[in-house]
């Protein structure tokens, strides 16, 4: 095989989920309502998407969840979530060794994305990670979110390569390695639990043993599924 790409998840796989949540806190506790309906609308939507602007279907369906109107509810999540709640980024802390990571994987070659189910905008640059990316998107763009196949094939097609030649790296199961390998990518699994008949090629805890297996991919030693 011949790999040419990684592209990573951010939450939860660039920084630790746990940081986020307690930061977070304060946020979720003063807009339970939004939050909650928000969560519920985005999980129907992984499931039951519809052609059109991604935004304006999510507001539709929260308006009539929350009984406001679609403005309304546009406006909420764009002040409360995708303003506000993006404002504690510059005060979580990157997993270690993760820049090291992505600085190896650059220097063997390997082009190198980001793809995540919210908004990018100013994250990757607030987490100290802003540059180099070959390319860098949310799957909001795309009209669907994980685990649709949507996305992920967007990131082979703005890579230009093959879906088999991208590694994608994330931590939920049920997101990133369903969905990766539902588009033929192969998946790392970042965890500290490793589930019986995973579906992932790879297994990790240290971003140290991810650079290992990238490394041996490239040097043509294709291992076995890996934990």
């Amino acid at each position: 095989m011949s790999l040419k790409a990684v592209a990573f998840d951010i939450d939860g796989t660039l920084y630790p989920n746990v940081a986020m949540v307690w930061k977070s806190l304060p946020l979720f506790f003063a807009n339970i309502p939004l939050i909650h309906g928000l969560n519920e609308v985005r999980k129907d939507i992984r499931h039951n998407p519809e052609k059109g602007d991604f935004h304006h279907i999510q507001a539709r369906r929260l308006a009539k969840k929350l009984r406001i109107s679609p403005e309304k509810a546009h406006a909420l999540v764009e002040s409360k979530v995708y303003t506000r709640w993006y404002r504690i980024f510059p005060k979580l802390s990157l997993y270690k060794g993760l820049v090291d990571t992505i600085e190896s994987i650059r220097s063997w070659g390997l082009k190198t994305a980001v793809m995540s189910d919210f908004p990018i905008r100013n994250r990757l640059k607030d987490l100290g990670v802003g540059e180099g990316w070959d390319t860098v998107f949310s799957s909001e763009e795309t009209g669907y979110l994980k685990p649709r196949c949507e996305p992920f094939l967007e990131i082979a097609t703005r890579l230009q390569v093959l879906p088999k030649e991208v590694l994608y790296v994330g931590n939920s199961y049920g997101y990133d390695v369903i969905g990766a390998k539902g588009a033929g990518m192969l998946v790392a699994h970042l965890t500290k639990r490793n589930r019986s008949n995973s579906l992932a090629d790879f297994n990790f805890s240290k971003y140290e043993d991810l650079k290992n297996y990238v490394e041996k991919l490239i040097q043509g030693q294709v291992p076995g599924r890996q934990t």
